[in-house]
Parts: structure tokens; sequence; C-alpha cells
């Protein structure tokens, strides 16, 4: 079905169900599509006035709506596509949820491209105005950034830590790191690759597991891969694999800093005839629906992506309502998800 045959199916949906709003899930099931190309429409047919996103789905627009206290943007800071990140799309469908609860909606949802100079942010600042803005993903230093830090009163970030003066709404990468180690280690394996796009959080828990089990702690296991501005994509994981498995001693394990790296790394390990995990184990991070779908299914962490999109929600929120408040600095658990990947016990 083409994207005009969709929209037009759509909207006969929304119109026909009268005071009762149509979710995202229940779409994607009528017409058989992802909830990831329903959210994209549901935006496209909103910005045209066609539809009124509401509750994690849509009305027609002549429902009387119910009364909104005031407006929240969204920008996600690193991402090209405003749909295509499965954990970025989970996040945004939690605070998207919170909002709506609260009185409060979106009113749009950007990318970095739409901030990258101080020019571009202040244009979208005095043409769209918001009482509020939530900053979702990896932090990228541009002048649009900094931009937005000094001019929007009330600034939540989510995943990254962009500045100690904001609410920010993150998990705990370190321990859910060390408990995939720890794992590993009790599995037999000993030495660990480790592939991510920042040595951050998680890293330092990988790091500082793999010393205190007394694993081999050789800098060449150690990758760094660059990524671009659509995020963690599959190839960075097909990549390292590929840099991982050429050293003179590759790992009997590749620890991965997130699930579609992880779904690279796989990928690229199946097809130069590797077994998983009878010759190597592999192993994710967030635990995006996709992981338990690969073959074999993946071990990860669980990230609660939907409630840091809610949190981040009502502390963006209550800054609006109480701009005097202090910022909070929330982590969020994590827990590990045993699979398939990395043998079982």
């Amino acid at each position: 079905m083409n994207k005009t045959k969709r929209h037009q199916q759509i909207l006969k949906l929304i119109n026909g169900t009268g005071e009762y709003a149509l979710t995202t899930k229940e779409l994607a099931e009528q017409l058989d599509i992802s909830e990831t190309t329903i959210r994209r429409d549901f935006q496209e047919l909103a910005d045209a006035g066609l539809i009124l996103r509401q509750h994690g789905g849509a009305v027609s627009p002549r429902r009387p709506p119910n009364i909104v206290r005031g407006d929240v943007g969204v920008v996600l800071v690193s991402r090209g596509d405003r749909y295509s990140d499965p954990f970025f799309n989970t996040v945004l469908e939690g605070a998207d949820q919170r909002l709506n609860e609260l009185g409060y909606r979106v009113s749009y949802v950007k990318t970095y491209f739409h901030i990258e100079t101080a020019r571009m942010a202040g244009e979208l600042l005095e043409t769209q105005p918001v009482d509020g803005m939530l900053l979702l993903g990896a932090h990228r230093n541009a002048e649009g950034m900094e931009y937005l830090r000094r001019n929007v009163r009330c600034l939540t970030a989510a995943i990254d830590d962009v500045d100690p003066q904001l609410d920010i709404v993150s998990f705990d990468g370190y321990n859910g790191m060390r408990n995939i180690v720890t794992h590993l280690a009790k599995m037999g394996r000993k030495r660990l690759g480790f592939i991510t796009g920042v040595k951050d959080h998680r890293y330092d828990g990988f790091l500082s597991t793999v010393r205190d089990l007394g694993l081999p702690d050789d800098p060449a296991l150690h990758l760094e891969i660059d990524y671009g501005l659509d995020g963690w994509l599959p190839e960075m994981g097909e990549k390292g694999a590929a840099c991982l498995m050429a050293l003179d001693t590759p790992p009997d394990a590749i620890v991965c800093a997130s699930d579609r790296v992880a779904i690279g790394a796989m990928r690229w390990l199946h097809n130069q005839g590797y077994r998983i995990p009878s010759d190597i184990a592999v192993t994710g991070f967030d635990n995006i629906q996709e992981a338990d779908f690969t073959f074999p299914p993946l071990t990860t962490v669980h990230v609660h992506k939907f409630h840091i999109g809610r949190l981040a929600a009502e502390r963006v929120v209550r800054r609006i309502e109480n701009p005097d408040e202090i910022p909070l600095r929330i982590t969020t658990p994590t827990s590990l998800v045993v699979r398939k990947s990395c043998g079982t016990p």
C-alpha cells in the first residue's frame, strides 16, 4: 500500500471512530504495517491539520480536544530520521502519552538538522514557541544546542547528560554492563571484545568488571566506531566484528553497547560462517523488540525506554509549572535478559 492510499485509509478509520481515539498499535494491526510507519503517518497528517494526536493515538480534528495547558517541543538531538530508531521511538511514545495525560501536547518533533546552527535554533523558537522542550538522544556539540540551552527556560534531557543545570533522565548503563560481563564469565567466556559508538558509562562498567574478574584487558579488543546522524546502526557492528575477528587472538565473546550494533555483528559473523554461540557469544544492550527475533535470540540488558519517556515528560511539565525547582538527575534501573546468543547455563 503506497503512502497516499495508506493516509486515506487512516483518515477513514479515524474519522469513523467518533469519540474513540485510535492507537498506533490498533491501526498497525488493522493495516498490517509497523507502528513506526503509523507514527510517521500520524505526524505528517497532524502537521497537515487532518488529525489530532492524543494519548499515543489520534482522533478526528472534528472532535473537541481536551483542554491543552501548554506545548512541548521535542528534538531528537542526533537523529537524521525522526522515526527510524526503535529505541527512541519507544522513549518518544512514553513522553507523548504522559504529556497528554498531564494536559500538554507535543507541538513538534524535530531533529538535529533543524537546530544545527544558532540561527536555525532561534528561528525554531520564534516561529514555533513552546513552554518547554525535551531533548532525546546523544548530545552533539553544536551552536544550535548551545542556543537552546541558553534560551529555553524549561529544558529536560533524556538519555544523555547535556548540562548539569538541566533535568536528565537516563539509565544505569554501568551496572547493566557489569551484569553482562559477569554472566559471560560464568559461561566460561574469557576474552571479551567490546563495540560502542561512545565510551560512556556502559564502557566504564564493562572495563571495571573485566579488571575485577581478572579477564584479559587488551585495548585492541575495545572498539569505538564512528557513527553519523542516523545513530548507532547495525553497520557499526559489522565493522567492529570484522576488526575483532581479524586480531591474532580474536575474542570468544563480543559485547555490544546497543542491540542494533549487536545485530550487525551477528549478521557479519553469520555471513563469515561463525556459529553463535558455539564459536563466539554476542550480547547487546537496550532490549529493543528485534532482539528477541534474531538468530539465535540476543542476550541483552533491558532499558525502561517507555518509562524514561514518561519521566522526562513529567520533569519538563514540573519545571514549566514550578520554574524555581532544582534540576533532578534520574537514573532508571536496568536488568539482564539472558537468551541463547551467549549460550545457556
